[in-house]
């Protein structure tokens, strides 16, 4: 209400209207403080969002599939049978299961045996993602081998230390590989990597495992886009003083190794990316 209709509702009563506007506006210009109780402010708080109805089914699914209930490979059971399951819409279930699929948990394959089928989780997302900044010349390549060189140093010390005899065998099987004729540049980077990978899976720490590989895929679809020189980026045979090292249980020879190997190749990329973006420029 405002003041000007107060006034006019205290002077229509026969008492004495000026005091007790005067003793409104006192009020209303000096409002008393309350004491501290020592409650909150609940101004403090903010308002609980309630989470879309999607995003339950979402976190159910999710759960399922990580504790192991529908395993890799294995086909969720379809939309008709979840809409019963939830009690839900079948939009909510498809936005569910698009979000499912996005996260890299499931894939939908088409057809009268498709539907939705768990992922083998891995880091694969990661690596797209990075490939996608790369393009966009968000992330650069001595960024991505310098985060490299910290995870495979320590891959190669942990894999000179675990590596089995038939680890071994696999590592020089890896490196004859390297110097055998190959069809296209794609099998050629798959075999220059192999090592690595060898080495990824024997250090016997799953978590580097995944680092390593998401990696070694990304730098392997950079190079395909990039389409550089391939025998100015890796010859034949430049693992093996590592592929030595690991041989001979010598973890501190294993790390030395890699990391000079990790140098020359360091090189071998600023410079393929310095053309990249050079020929990138240009077509623009």
């Amino acid at each position: 209400m405002e003041l000007n209709t107060i006034r006019s509702l205290i002077w229509q009563y026969p008492i004495d209207g000026d005091c007790i506007e005067k003793a409104f506006l006192n009020i209303v210009q000096n409002p008393v403080k309350q004491p501290n109780t020592g409650a909150f402010d609940m101004t403090y708080f903010k308002p609980i969002k309630q989470p879309r109805v999607s995003e339950r089914v979402l976190d159910q699914l999710k759960e399922a599939i990580l504790l192991g209930e529908f395993k890799s490979g294995e086909k969720l059971p379809s939309e008709r049978e979840l809409i019963s399951e939830f009690q839900v819409s079948r939009g909510v279930i498809r936005e569910a299961l698009r979000a499912l699929e996005m996260t890299g948990f499931i894939m939908t394959r088409q057809g009268p045996s498709g539907g939705s089928f768990v992922t083998d989780l891995s880091f694969n997302n990661l690596s797209n993602a990075f490939l996608d900044l790369f393009m966009s010349n968000k992330l650069s390549l001595p960024e991505l081998v310098h985060f490299r060189n910290y995870i495979e140093l320590e891959v190669a010390r942990l894999a000179a230390l675990n590596a089995t005899d038939a680890d071994k065998k696999r590592l020089l099987d890896a490196q004859d590989l390297e110097f055998k004729p190959f069809q296209n540049n794609s099998e050629r980077i798959d075999r220059m990597q192999k090592v690595h990978l060898i080495l990824a899976e024997v250090c016997g720490n799953h978590f580097f495992e995944a680092i390593s590989k998401s990696l070694i895929r990304m730098v392997k679809e950079i190079v395909e886009a990039v389409e550089p020189d391939h025998e100015k980026m890796h010859m034949p045979g430049e693992h093996r003083e590592i592929i030595h090292a690991v041989i001979e249980g010598d973890a501190e020879a294993a790390v030395t190794a890699m990391k000079n190997h990790a140098v020359k190749f360091r090189i071998n990329l600023v410079n393929m990316e310095k053309t990249y973006r050079q020929r990138s420029s240009k077509q623009e």
